[in-house]
C-alpha cells in the first residue's frame, strides 16, 4: 500500500495475481499460433467477464495497427486468464458500473498526477505496485513488441493498449472476493 496521494483503490493483499499465475497464462497462450491462441483467450474473457471485454473491445478493437491489435489481444487475455488461474471461482463478473467507475479513478489519478510536478510516480507505477507481476509481465510484452515492431508500430496506439489493460488489471482486481476465514482485520461491530 502507498502513502501518497491516489485516487486508484488499493488492490487487497489477496487480490495480488502471483509472478507464477501470470507464467502458466503466458505459457497456455504461447503454445502454437500464439495469435490464434490470444484471440481464443479474448473470447474467454468476452465470455466469462461480458462487460469488462466490451470496454477492451471498444478500446483495443478501435482502428489500431496489426501489431498493436494483436498486442490488445495477447495482453488482455493473459492478464485475464491469469486471474482465472489464481482465483477460480473467487473472481467475479464485473459489472459496467464497476468498469466506469475504475475507468473514471484512473482519469482522475492521471490528471492528479499531472497537476503535481513533485510527484515522480505516475499511474502505472501505482498499478504496479498494486500488481507488480502483471505490471513487469505487460511491460515486457509492450517492450518486446516494441523492439520487435521497432519503425512500423504506431506508438500512439500501444498506449492506447496499454492504458485499456491497466483499467483490466484494476477492475479484476477489484472483482476478487476475499478467500474464506479472511478477515478484514476490523473488530466488529456491536449489536444492538
Amino acid at each position: 500500500m502507498w502513502v501518497r496521494r491516489s485516487a486508484i483503490r488499493p488492490v487487497p493483499r489477496f487480490a495480488q495475481v502471483p509472478a507464477k499465475a501470470v507464467t502458466a497464462a503466458f505459457a497456455l497462450l504461447s503454445r502454437p499460433d500464439p495469435t490464434a491462441r490470444a484471440r481464443e483467450g479474448f473470447e474467454r474473457l468476452a465470455a466469462e467477464q461480458p462487460p469488462l471485454a466490451r470496454y477492451l473491445r471498444q478500446r483495443v478493437e478501435q482502428p489500431l495497427d496489426t501489431a498493436a491489435l494483436a498486442l490488445g489481444h495477447l495482453l488482455a487475455a493473459s492478464v485475464y486468464l491469469a486471474f482465472e488461474s489464481a482465483f477460480g471461482p473467487r473472481l467475479s463478473v464485473a459489472s459496467e458500473d464497476a468498469v466506469s467507475s475504475v475507468e473514471l479513478s484512473l482519469a482522475a489519478d492521471e490528471a492528479l498526477r499531472q497537476s503535481d510536478p513533485i510527484d515522480a510516480l505516475d499511474s502505472e507505477d501505482i498499478v504496479g505496485i498494486e500488481q507488480p507481476s502483471l505490471v513487469a509481465f505487460v511491460n515486457e510484452q509492450i517492450d518486446e513488441t516494441l523492439k520487435r515492431h521497432a519503425g512500423s508500430i504506431d506508438v500512439d496506439h500501444v498506449a492506447v493498449v496499454f492504458r485499456a489493460v491497466l483499467v483490466q488489471i484494476l477492475v479484476l482486481s477489484q472483482s476478487v472476493a476475499p478467500p474464506p476465514g479472511h478477515s478484514t482485520g476490523r473488530a466488529p461491530e456491536p449489536l444492538a
